[in-house]
Parts: C-alpha cells; structure tokens; sequence
C-alpha cells in the first residue's frame, strides 16, 4: 500500500502510521500533546475519580478546578450533568465510540462552567497502580458559545416583543378607521 493511503478498517480519526510518527513519544511529550489538544484534559481513574488535570488554556485555571483532582468526576459537575458523566464513563469502559457531550460544572460566583466533554480509555502495557485502567477525559471550553446563544436568545425575544407591539399598535388602528366616520 502506498504511504499516507488509508484503509477501509482504519476509519476516521485514526492516523494512518502511527507506529512510524509516534512510536519514540515520551510520557512528557504525550502528556505536552494531550494537554495542547484540549482547554482542559482530566485522568479519571477506573473508579471515576479524577486522578489528575491539566490545562490547554490558562482561562480555566481560575475557575476552581484544581479543586477537583480526587473527587468523582460525577461530584465536579451539576445534578443534570452527573447522568452524563456517568454515561461517558460508561461507554469508555466498554469501548464505545467516544462523542462530544455537553457538561457543566458549577463555577466560581454561582456560574455554571459549561464544558464539551469527549473520554478515550487508556489501554495500559504494564502495571498500573490504578488498578483496572484509566480514561482520558477532553473537555472544551463552551463560555463564548453560551453567552452567543444568550445574545440570540435575547435578540429574539426583543424582535417578538417588538412584533407584538407593532401588532398591537395596528390593531387599535384598524378598530379606529372602523369607528371613525371621517378620514
């Protein structure tokens, strides 16, 4: 097969030679490439509890996540997004195909954090001294997006309340011109 052509059971998102390109990567390296990859990457342990974080983007530091590393994953985030956890969690154990999910954990000053989360498992080769293995938890700041569906939330609501209005106004002219004797 020539290089750099894919096959059929390689499929999508997989590199086509990663032993050639990858295979020297250090732990350190690995760990660089993980962290640039993502606002906010946790290790989540076969228990889910969050073993370790790190973070793409210098934004997130101040939002109290340091506070999460030994805590169920499932406990960091709000009561609507702890099914959520639970599921993705789920799913990379038994190997699914991991998928983007919408999480919010409560922010500092009563804000929610809203993160896009997606889990890989991590196969270990040798022992680990997590036990049955680890997961690889990437999450991706939603904060501008969410204030931009609040700004076309609030565009709208103020074109209907204006198109009520206009409405409004029309009718009591048309009630006037049927009243009224003269033009």
């Amino acid at each position: 097969m020539p290089q750099g052509t894919r096959t059929q059971e390689q499929g999508v998102g997989h590199f086509a030679r990663p032993e050639l390109f990858l295979a020297d990567l250090g732990a350190d390296d690995a760990a660089s490439l993980i962290a640039a990859s993502a606002d906010v990457v946790l290790i989540v342990d076969a228990a889910g509890v969050i073993r370790d974080l790190a973070f793409g983007s210098e934004d997130l530091i101040t939002q109290g996540c340091q506070g999460w590393i030994g805590k169920p994953w499932s406990q960091t985030v709000t009561a609507e997004s702890r099914p959520k956890v639970e599921s993705m969690l789920k799913d990379a154990f038994d190997g699914a195909t991991p998928r983007w999910r919408h999480v919010n954990h409560p922010g500092e000053g009563g804000a929610d954090l809203p993160l896009s989360y997606s889990v890989m498992p991590v196969r270990s080769h040798g022992a680990s001294d997590m036990g049955a293995g680890h997961s690889v938890a990437f999450g991706r700041d939603l904060r501008a997006q969410v204030a931009l569906q609040q700004r076309l939330v609030s565009a709208q609501l103020s074109m209907e309340r204006d198109y009520w209005r206009l409405r409004h106004v029309e009718t009591r002219y048309r009630l006037l011109f049927q009243v009224a004797t003269e033009a």
